[in-house]
């Protein structure tokens, strides 16, 4: 077509890049989407078939650098909200969607995804766009409560995460974050459980693990590793000292 005839050799190649769904497995762990859907809900079998949740959005390892090429390649797993038949040109003509064809629809209509995977890719931010293309991927958007944004090259914790308020778990080990203050931007994120910020140049940050757990109260567990009531107890006592200093320093600067 026209638009894969624009597009770079890589996209091209991936717009073609299929795996069969019915041939992948989807392993439960600890820290798997399916065991964080709904962190404060016991959900009986009545509620599963109520309210069944379907297998995370997989668009890990697909060497993708914006998030809006995900409007032009198909998760290696997982279902996606149908794609449009037709999209424009840069000419602004209609013409077929690539993946259009390739689109492979949920075994049943009520399937719920509210996970999706961008771990192993190149992104270097997540824009305000991310929350259209939210749209254009996932049938709830607001239902999102799990994000795995691991090994990319991100140099901040995305803010645009903070009004997805049913996130439980966020991913964001292995990138490129050095202000650990930008994970301020989802401190207030209330059913958030899991927090990953391991192999960032911010996990140098004196008292790293000290002021994670003071701006988190609500997260059960840091960089996969469980917070106890000690480590609790130590960073309620620092996060105050900390919190008056810097109260006092910016008192005297003004």
């Amino acid at each position: 077509t026209a638009m894969a005839e624009r597009r770079p050799p890589l996209l091209q190649a991936r717009s073609t890049f299929n795996i069969k769904r019915d041939s992948i497995t989807e392993i439960e762990s600890p820290h798997s989407p399916i065991r964080h859907a709904n962190p404060n809900t016991f959900k009986t079998t009545t509620d599963l078939m109520r309210d069944p949740i379907g297998p995370p959005l997989d668009y890990s390892f697909l060497e993708i650098r914006t998030i809006e090429e995900l409007r032009e390649v198909l998760p290696r797993s997982g279902y996606r909200k149908q794609p449009p038949e037709m999209v424009e040109d840069e000419q602004g003509q209609q013409i077929p969607n690539p993946i259009y064809a390739d689109w492979v629809k949920a075994p049943q209509e009520d399937l719920q995804t509210n996970a999706i995977k961008l771990g192993n890719n190149f992104l270097t931010a997540l824009p305000p766009v991310f929350n259209i293309i939210m749209r254009e991927v996932l049938e709830k958007p607001r239902n999102l409560s799990w994000i795995d944004l691991s090994f990319n090259q991100l140099e901040e914790v995305p803010s645009v995460l903070a009004s997805y308020v049913k996130l439980s778990v966020v991913y964001l080990h292995a990138n490129r974050i050095r202000k650990l203050s930008s994970a301020s931007a989802l401190a207030e994120l209330p059913n958030l459980r899991s927090l990953t910020l391991h192999g960032n140049p911010c996990e140098q940050t004196k008292n790293y693990k000290l002021l994670v757990y003071g701006m988190f109260k609500q997260i059960k567990s840091h960089d996969f590793s469980t917070i106890t009531v000690i480590d609790r107890e130590k960073a309620a006592s620092f996060y105050a000292r900390y919190l008056k200093i810097k109260e006092e320093r910016k008192n005297n600067k003004d």
